[in-house]
């Protein structure tokens, strides 16, 4: 069920009206169950691999929760970690591990070939794994008491509005937004109509049309451009990108909000960014404050103690006396969070294409920010064409 669709505009309102309609310990079950089937709208038979990721991390955080000594929880954190990536390596790595396989095999004429395996791959299944993670890491770290309520749980995870395209959901910025009563309000419908509209046209009117002229100069050969030919060509790409994903969240954020319920914010005009790093404070914001917290944070060697220490975007430098090596930590870090966008090594070199430019940035003296609009724009001039 395609977000830009007639059947997900009924589905959504024969959703809204109802929500508003029942009372608020109902709302929950029918956000649950609404989510299940327009994920089932997909393939039913994946909605129990999903519901399957959710039971474990529902019922790991709750014995984690209960567990005092420290070497049974981190056991029971290691069991979830290992459930959940081992699934998301099945589907969306098995393929490319076994590619590499082969071809280092014949390379090296080693003599043995890997059969490869063609699985689907399950809708948002890069979502929600990360969401339970996070969920199951917030309650081994204490910064979150697990959910009892299981459809409360499942709903956080399922929930259908962000549940294609991000974006990624922390418990502990939307559990209390699902367990609020709230009563029915003109303004949440206005405004998340608003956001929706914003979405359809970024996707449908913007994206959707720049991309057939995208694809048709992407199938001609390069020897037949002009350097203005190629600039341009690569622009349109970059926005076509954006406002593909941009309108996604829009329309997941107005989705959600006509329903009483607040998402983060997603994308904040990346374009405009004047550093690298500001960048990435713009651009799939819920992705990089994620990757920061429970990747790059980890590998460096950083405890986050509280939640106030949990990112908003970005990846800034975090050391002290106890850290280990921060490049080696950002490049890393960056080349994993490429190969989260794709199972391809370009995806992987895009990665530490970025952690590169993040890494000479950290090098700049900061006594070069004194004239902070020529700086600023002059920023804008480099960020821009790189990005």
């Amino acid at each position: 069920m395609l977000f830009n669709s007639i059947t997900f505009l009924v589905f959504l309102s024969l959703v809204t009206t109802l929500f508003w309609c029942l009372k608020p310990k109902s709302r929950i079950l029918l956000l649950f169950t609404s989510s299940i089937v327009f994920y089932g709208f997909w393939r039913w038979d994946f909605v129990l691999l999903m519901l399957f990721s959710t039971c474990i991390d529902y019922f790991i955080s709750l014995k984690i929760h209960n567990e005092e000594k420290n070497k049974p929880r981190f056991i029971l954190l290691l069991v979830s970690l290992v459930l959940n990536l081992s699934l998301l390596v099945v589907f969306k790595y098995l393929l490319f591990i076994s590619y590499n396989i082969n071809s280092f095999s014949q390379l090296l004429d080693l003599g043995f070939k890997v059969n490869t395996i063609h699985l689907i791959l399950p809708l948002g299944i890069s979502f929600y794994t990360f969401q339970t993670i996070s969920y199951t890491i917030d309650v081994y770290r204490k910064h979150l008491i697990p959910e009892k309520n299981f459809f409360k749980y499942g709903t956080f995870v399922t929930f259908f509005p962000q549940l294609v395209a991000g974006p990624i959901l922390r418990a502990g910025e939307v559990m209390s937004e699902l367990s609020h009563t709230r009563k029915f309000n003109l303004d949440f419908i206005i405004s998340g109509g608003k956001r929706i509209l914003t979405g359809l046209f970024l996707k449908v009117v913007l994206a959707d049309n720049i991309a057939p002229i995208v694809d048709a100069g992407f199938l001609n050969q390069v020897s037949e451009y002009t350097a203005i030919d190629v600039l341009v060509l690569a622009y349109l790409f970059g926005f076509q990108i954006y406002f593909d994903f941009a309108g996604y969240s829009h329309i997941a954020i107005g989705c959600a909000k006509i329903m009483g319920i607040h998402f983060p914010e997603n994308f904040n005009f990346p374009y405009l960014a004047y550093s690298f790093k500001n960048f990435w404070k713009r651009w799939h914001i819920s992705l990089s404050s994620w990757i920061r917290d429970y990747l790059y944070l980890p590998i460096l060697g950083v405890k986050i103690k509280n939640r106030e220490s949990l990112s908003k975007g970005g990846l800034a430098v975090v050391v002290n006396k106890d850290s280990r090596s921060p490049t080696l930590a950002l490049f890393l870090t960056w080349a994993i969070m490429g190969l989260w966008h794709g199972a391809n090594w370009t995806f992987a070199f895009w990665g530490i294409y970025h952690a590169f430019f993040i890494f000479i940035e950290r090098f700049i003296p900061k006594k070069f920010n004194q004239f902070k609009f020529i700086n600023k724009f002059t920023g804008w001039l480099i960020v821009l064409p790189i990005t």
